[in-house]
C-alpha cells in the first residue's frame, strides 16, 4: 500500500500494539490498545505504528495483503482497512473504471470499514499518471485524487469523510426466483462464490452443492463429512465453513481444488444453543455464530459467540449479547410466546458487504433484523411468508444484492429468491 492514509475513510487513522517486540517498535502505545490488537491479530509478528490525532494506526500483513487498523485510546477499533483483490470489489465500481477510465489499470484495491459502513479506494495508474479513486458502499464516485507521484499520508487527511445515511424499510419486489432441485428441498444455508455460483448446504446432508443460477442447476456435489442437522456456510478465501446445529464446525480447506482436506472443530457452547447462524467478520478474522436455542445463564439475552480464525478456536463468553427486551422485537407479534427466548430465532447470519451492516435472519417469527455488536436491533423487516415458507438462509453478491434461501416444506421445492439490496 502507498503512503496515503487511503482518505478520510479511515479517519486520521492511528493504531497500537503489546508487550514489549518489534512490533510495537518506537511508538508508546496505551496498554488498552496493546491487549485489544495482540487478541485481534494474535499471529501478527511485524507491524509498523503511527499517532495521529490522538488515535493509534498500525500497518500490518495478512496472507501476503496490507492491512491498517485504526484504535482510539481505550482500546475501541474505530476503523480497518483492507487490500483485496480487484475481483472482489462491487460490480457497479468495476464497471464504472472500465468505462470511465479504460487507458488505466488498477494498481490497488482497498475496502475499508468505519461506523458499519464498508467503502472503496481503487488506486489506477499508467506510465505517466496515479488516479485514487473513493466511493462510497453503493458504487457512487465521492471523490477523484490525480497525481503525478503517490499521494501522501498528510494530502489524504485532509479529504472529507462522508458518512452515509437513510436506507429503505421494506425489500423490493424480487429481481429474480429459483426452484432448487429435490435434494435442496431443506436448504439450510448459503454462500456467494466469486465466480456468481451458490455454495449451499441442507439440513441432513454432509455436502457442499454448488448452484448455478444461469444453468439452474447443481454443478458440483463436495462432500465433507456423514449426516447431521448442517445449517450455515461461510466462505473465506478459497476455504469453507460449515456450522452444524450443535455449534461444531467443519473446516473445509480448498473445497474447490478436488483434494479438499477436512477438519471439525468441536463445540464449547451449551446443549440448548441450537446453532444456526454463522457469519465471516473480515474486520476481526473470525465467525460469528446466532443461537436459535439459549442460554439460561445470560439471563434475558442471547449471545453471539465467535470462533477465531487465528488460532481455530472456539470462545466460551459470548463476543457480545443481543438484549431480548428491545423495541423491535418485543413488538413482533401480539400471538403470546411460550418463552421470553422466542421473540428472537435466529436462522441466518450474515454481512452485507456492500454496507457493512450485519443481518441476521429469524424463519420463525418472519423478520430480517439489521444489528450492531453492541447487541441492538437497528432495523427490523417482515418477510414474506407466502413467499418465503421457511427462511432459512441468507447471503449477498459483492455490490449488495440480497439473496434468501426458504425450505420447501414435505413437498413443495427449496427456493432462492434474489433481492436488488437489503433493507
Amino acid at each position: 500500500m502507498k503512503n496515503y492514509s487511503l482518505y478520510a475513510f479511515t479517519l486520521a487513522v492511528m493504531v497500537a500494539g503489546t508487550a514489549c517486540d518489534p512490533i510495537w517498535d518506537k511508538t508508546e502505545v496505551p496498554e488498552a490498545v496493546k491487549i485489544q490488537f495482540a487478541d485481534r491479530y494474535p499471529t501478527i509478528k511485524q507491524a509498523d505504528w503511527d499517532i495521529e490525532d490522538g488515535n493509534f494506526e498500525v500497518e500490518f500483513k495478512v496472507s501476503g495483503l496490507e492491512r491498517t487498523a485504526v484504535f482510539s485510546p481505550d482500546g475501541r477499533l474505530l476503523s480497518y482497512t483492507e487490500e483485496i483483490d480487484q475481483r472482489h470489489l462491487p460490480n457497479t465500481i468495476l464497471k464504472q473504471v472500465q468505462a470511465q477510465y479504460a487507458n488505466y489499470k488498477i494498481d490497488e484495491a482497498h475496502r475499508v470499514q468505519h461506523n458499519g459502513n464498508a467503502n472503496y479506494v481503487v488506486e489506477l495508474e499508467d506510465n505517466m499518471q496515479e488516479i485514487v479513486l473513493h466511493f462510497d458502499a453503493s458504487g457512487k464516485l465521492m471523490e477523484q485524487q490525480e497525481k503525478a507521484g503517490p499521494i501522501s499520508k498528510q494530502e489524504a487527511s485532509l479529504l472529507p469523510i462522508i458518512h452515509q445515511t437513510g436506507s429503505r424499510s421494506e425489500l423490493n419486489k424480487p429481481l429474480a426466483q429459483w426452484e432448487l432441485p429435490d435434494n435442496l428441498r431443506e436448504v439450510s444455508g448459503i454462500a456467494m462464490l466469486r465466480d456468481g455460483l451458490i455454495a449451499c448446504v441442507q439440513d441432513e446432508e454432509g455436502a457442499i452443492h454448488l448452484w448455478d443460477p444461469e444453468k439452474k442447476t447443481i454443478v458440483e456435489k463436495i462432500d465433507f463429512a456423514g449426516p447431521g442437522d448442517y445449517e450455515g456456510i461461510s466462505i473465506v478465501e478459497d476455504d469453507a465453513y460449515i456450522l452444524r446445529s450443535d455449534g461444531s464446525v467443519f473446516e473445509v480447506t480448498d473445497f474447490r481444488n478436488g483434494k479438499t482436506a477436512v477438519k471439525e472443530h468441536k463445540s464449547v457452547l451449551a446443549g440448548t444453543q441450537n446453532t444456526e447462524g454463522l457469519a465471516y467478520d473480515a474486520t476481526n478474522n473470525r465467525l460469528l455464530i446466532a443461537c436459535k436455542g439459549f442460554d439460561s445463564t445470560l439471563g434475558d439475552k442471547k449471545g453471539i459467540y465467535s470462533f477465531s480464525l487465528n488460532d481455530k478456536k472456539m470462545q466460551v463468553e459470548p463476543a457480545f449479547q443481543i438484549p431480548l427486551f428491545q423495541d423491535n422485537l418485543s413488538s413482533i407479534t401480539k400471538k403470546k410466546k411460550k418463552s421470553k427466548y422466542d421473540v428472537l430465532q435466529p436462522s441466518s447470519f450474515e454481512y452485507n458487504p456492500a454496507t457493512g451492516d450485519l443481518y441476521l435472519m429469524d424463519a420463525v417469527n418472519a423478520r430480517l433484523h439489521i444489528i450492531n455488536e453492541q447487541g441492538e436491533v437497528l432495523k427490523t423487516m417482515m418477510l414474506d411468508k407466502k413467499l418465503l415458507r421457511q427462511p432459512e438462509g441468507l447471503t449477498f453478491s459483492p455490490n449488495g444484492e440480497l439473496y434468501i434461501a426458504s425450505e420447501g416444506g414435505k413437498k413443495g421445492k427449496g427456493i432462492i429468491v434474489k433481492y436488488a439490496s437489503g433493507i
